[in-house]
């Protein structure tokens, strides 16, 4: 079962200016048991999910939101388009969240791991992982 958290990698990266949301390629890649926590330093094709409209590495996230919220002190980010693959036939326990660009601390460095709760499946409909909302309080990715 995975874990929903940011990974260590991450949190060490940012010290380090190792990613760059802006301008980095980030992806989101599902799996299907993997046991992900906030170990888990990569991307790794072992555990990923397939099916009919999924391509291994998952899919690129766009329309990053970066926003501080200046009373609560909490700086966040997250995309204004969830993650989706249309007309597919998947089943995935969690999701991945990782730099495609980012080198170090290692290639395809990962920045966070939700886990879903149980099995999620699509059968030859559109599979969506649905992100919160990008506040202060429930944005994917926070720092207070």
């Amino acid at each position: 079962m995975a874990t929903t958290c940011l990974t260590n990698n991450f949190r060490k990266g940012l010290f380090v200016a190792n990613y760059d949301m802006d301008s980095d390629t980030i992806r989101f890649a599902l799996y299907n048991g993997s046991g992900h926590d906030q170990n888990s330093g990569a991307y790794t094709a072992t555990a990923e999910s397939s099916g009919t409209g999924y391509t291994a590495t998952g899919v690129v996230m766009s329309g990053v939101v970066q926003a501080t919220d200046t009373t609560n002190h909490v700086s966040y980010f997250d995309w204004t388009t969830d993650p989706s693959w249309s007309t597919s036939t998947i089943t995935a326990t969690d999701g991945m969240i990782y730099s495609d660009t980012a080198t170090a601390p290692v290639a395809n460095a990962s920045c966070y791991i939700g886990d879903f709760g149980g099995s999620r499946s699509s059968s030859a409909g559109t599979f969506t992982v649905v992100l919160p909302a990008a506040t202060y309080t429930t944005a994917v990715i926070r720092l207070a």
